[in-house]
């Protein structure tokens, strides 16, 4: 009996362990040492790798913004556009990188302007998203009353 509720008891156990989802590897990099690593490679001559890193600082998300701002002012417009980019990546969590992207709308670069443009409307647009409505199904129309005929059928 003994035996049997201890295996009862180790299947129990086993099955909730494999219930739960592993936790995920976490970077071996502190976030600061990766944002300085990811604002270096926005001025890689390969467009990909600056998409790449702009992605990448978009998931960072809030500790990257400062650094976006900052890049916002480089001397190269593609490292000025690459953090736009980044920005509008990040949506909400960029709002405090407002200011600095309606002064990039007036940039020498065409580049610059577009990606500051788009930035601003995601920023915006992921501000609204929850205050939006939800859309409702219609509600099935109701089946007009029943006819019945006369009770008392007139002659």
């Amino acid at each position: 009996m003994h035996r049997l509720c201890a295996a009862s008891f180790l299947i129990l156990v086993a099955g909730r362990l494999a219930a739960q989802p592993p936790e995920p590897p976490k970077l071996s990099a502190p976030v600061p040492d990766l944002v300085r690593a990811l604002i270096a490679a926005l001025g890689d001559p390969d467009f990909e790798v600056r998409v790449y890193a702009g992605n990448a600082l978009a998931a960072i998300g809030a500790p990257a913004v400062e650094s976006l701002i900052a890049s916002l002012g480089s001397p190269s417009r593609d490292v000025r556009a690459a953090a736009a980019y980044a920005l509008g990546q990040m949506g909400a969590a960029a709002a405090p990188a407002a200011a600095a992207l309606l002064v990039a709308l007036k940039d020498a670069d065409i580049d610059v302007r577009r990606q500051s443009a788009q930035s601003l409307g995601r920023i915006l647009l992921a501000q609204r998203l929850p205050t939006l409505p939800v859309l409702q199904p219609p509600a099935p129309p109701t089946p007009p009353p029943p006819v019945f005929p006369p009770e008392n059928p007139r002659p």
